[in-house]
């Protein structure tokens, strides 16, 4: 009698959650030499599997062998199912092997738990040897297999046995199918089984929403969710309101995220921390940054997930020290910020051009071996080092990024690091960069990252080398890449060239030129002296940008063309009538025709506008230090 109100307590005390309590019964039970029975194992299995405790699970499982129960079909699945939930798939493979007769709740174990944490094909393996052990499979069998069929012919395999077995009406099968079909983007199948099941339950309504929003269809997922409140009239549970708090951070919709705030307050669903995760998300991407801070603060269990949410959002919308602080709390409270947090520490600092405490937290996460810096922190250091002009520094990331990461290659990282080097002037290094990882993508970006860096650097020549290389190669050049060419043309004052690359950019290539590219032909020809040609084509844009009556005034000064720059500086001072550049520049073109008397009437309406020359400067870092002259 004793023995039995013993392990019944053990399994009350496992059904209520309290997991450490019934492993501490079993230990007091175990010291007084009362003898476990064969339901007591897969109770306190079950303990170690939520408390996610190896050393405990592998105590059980000596004491399961002690007692004789290793034949026993509950204690083996329950020891299986705990070690394939531990991702001791090993463990879990040995305890099946030795099973004398495998049951089918043994295999569906198995394959659950293969199947569960990825590794499909072990999965697939476990259910062909089914036939060999003559077990028919069941519903469970096939539910926990069709989330391991990668491609949608095996999923179909899948779907007609059941149909053949009669197991396609059963729930929890159908759902999984609805799961499987819309994992390989087939909504339109998924849809279909979702529409035959009988009596439709929340759980295959929730497998068809978040389908619709793993494949981006939100309007889909909000609409069946709607139809799900008027057609099961129940009440919306947890997995439900994420997807239409999902749905509502995707639609930016704020509307009806504060309507589900609303429902949760009332509810006794305010205290999940998934749901006070996903409104922090919601609130955040909407830009209602003080809404989703006040939810954040009136959560009383936090997450990592909870805390990297709401460290987003700050960064995000440039509340950088807020953001930071959040962080130093985080660490206050115990927690240990991952990668996440780190690297979103890392972006932000480093868009806000903090780059010494952006390269202190980078160096942070390198002296910790299980922290690593993503790809996109170290982009970023990458671009902020451009704006620093620090190539020292920038050379060091990228050589730890290229000893540590196999994506190094990644086409933004390289174009970021030749973008610096360009930035910085060593063309040589960034041509090195190229010719290792750019030279064989087809992505225009990195291509136009040297022309143009060349183009800056004075090596007009090798920038329209490159450009041939390019297109020889069949790499399609897109708009930015003939911006940059046409520069590099009217800097070079290849007139014929530009003319030409300008007039294939649509005939050719399919791309409609821009104000941007006409104002580099209307520079092109301004610089080549060809000033009536380009102010045509200046009169023929519609709202240019101020960039193309500057170049124009600039190449009047440089001819000495009263008239055109007369034009143009009445264009500019209509512009930006508080700029004193037009006035000055028509005033040192009115001084090299020693029209002086225009001269004086230009600096007199200066004075009366209140409008002055500002002073040149220049300023180089010398030693450290500041220097202005």
């Amino acid at each position: 009698m004793v023995n039995h109100i013993t392990w019944k307590n053990i399994s009350n005390l496992v059904s209520n959650g309290s997991y450490k309590e019934a492993l501490s019964h079993y230990a007091q039970a175990h010291s007084t030499s009362i003898h476990p029975n064969k339901f007591t194992f897969p109770f306190l299995l079950k303990s170690c599997k939520e408390l996610k405790s190896i050393p405990q699970t592998q105590q059980i499982h000596t004491h399961i062998i002690k007692f004789g129960f290793m034949s026993n079909k509950y204690a083996a699945t329950a020891l299986i199912d705990a070690y394939v939930k531990l991702q001791l798939f090993g463990d879990a493979l040995k305890v099946f092997d030795e099973i004398p007769n495998p049951t089918l709740p043994s295999f569906n174990a198995v394959i659950a738990g293969f199947s569960r944490h990825g590794r499909c094909e072990e999965s697939v393996r476990s259910f062909r040897l089914l036939a060999y052990e003559g077990l028919p499979p069941n519903s469970v069998t096939i539910a926990s297999l069709l989330p391991a069929c990668r491609m949608v012919e095996q999923g179909l395999q899948l779907h007609g046995l059941s149909i053949k077995m009669g197991h396609h009406s059963d729930c929890y099968v159908a759902t999984a199918l609805i799961t499987m079909y819309a994992n390989c983007s087939e909504l339109g199948l998924a849809r279909k089984v979702f529409e035959l099941i009988d009596e439709k339950k929340i759980q295959s309504y929730n497998a068809v929403v978040s389908g619709f929003l793993r494949n981006g269809e939100d309007y889909m997922a909000l609409n069946l969710i709607r139809k799900m409140c008027i057609s099961l009239n129940k009440k919306p549970n947890p997995t439900t309101l994420l997807s239409v708090l999902s749905v509502c951070s995707n639609l930016s919709a704020c509307s009806l995220g504060k309507q589900v705030h609303c429902y949760l307050l009332r509810s006794d669903m305010n205290h999940d921390v998934k749901l006070g995760t996903a409104l922090v998300d919601m609130y955040s991407k909407s830009g209602i940054v003080k809404w989703a801070y006040r939810v954040f603060m009136s959560m009383e269990n936090r997450n990592l997930v909870t805390w990297n949410a709401m460290i987003s959002g700050f960064l995000v919308h440039g509340h950088l020290n807020i953001a930071l602080e959040l962080i130093h709390k985080l660490k206050i409270e115990g927690m240990k910020p991952d990668t996440v947090a780190l690297n979103l520490m890392i972006i932000g600092l480093s868009q806000q051009g903090k780059i010494a405490e952006a390269f202190a937290s980078f160096k942070e996460m390198q002296s910790d071996g299980m922290v690593r810096p993503s790809l996109e922190s170290v982009t970023s250091l990458l671009h902020s080092c451009s704006y620093a002009l620090d190539l020292r520094q920038g050379k060091e990331i990228y050589a730890h990024v290229v000893r540590t990461r196999k994506d190094f290659d990644d086409v933004v990282f390289q174009t970021t690091m030749i973008h610096l080097c360009m930035r910085c002037g060593d063309c040589s290094y960034a041509r090195r960069v190229f010719d290792m990882y750019g030279k064989k993508s087809t992505d225009p970006t990195i291509w136009n990252a040297l022309i143009s860096g060349y183009g800056r650097n004075g090596e007009n020549e090798l920038a329209l080398q490159l450009f041939n290389e390019m297109l020889e190669l069949n790499v399609k050049p897109n708009s930015a890449t003939f911006l940059s060419v046409l520069s590099i043309c009217g800097h070079s004052g290849q007139v014929k060239k530009g003319c030409d690359i300008f007039e294939k950019m649509s005939s050719t290539y399919d791309i409609n030129p821009t104000a941007e590219h006409f104002g580099c032909m209307v520079d092109l020809l301004a610089r080549a002296g060809k000033l009536f040609e380009a102010r045509d084509l200046a009169r023929k844009l519609d709202n240019p940008p101020s960039s193309v009556y500057y170049s124009l005034l600039g190449a009047c000064e440089c001819y000495s063309n009263a008239e055109i720059g007369e034009e143009m500086a009445e264009r500019l001072c209509k512009l930006d009538p508080s700029s004193p550049t037009p006035l000055v520049s028509l005033s040192n073109i009115y001084a090299g025709e020693n029209r002086w008397n225009d001269v004086e009437r230009l600096r007199k309406m200066m004075a009366n506008r209140g409008l002055y020359k500002v002073p040149g400067y220049s300023w180089m870092d010398e030693k450290a230090e500041l220097q202005i002259t």
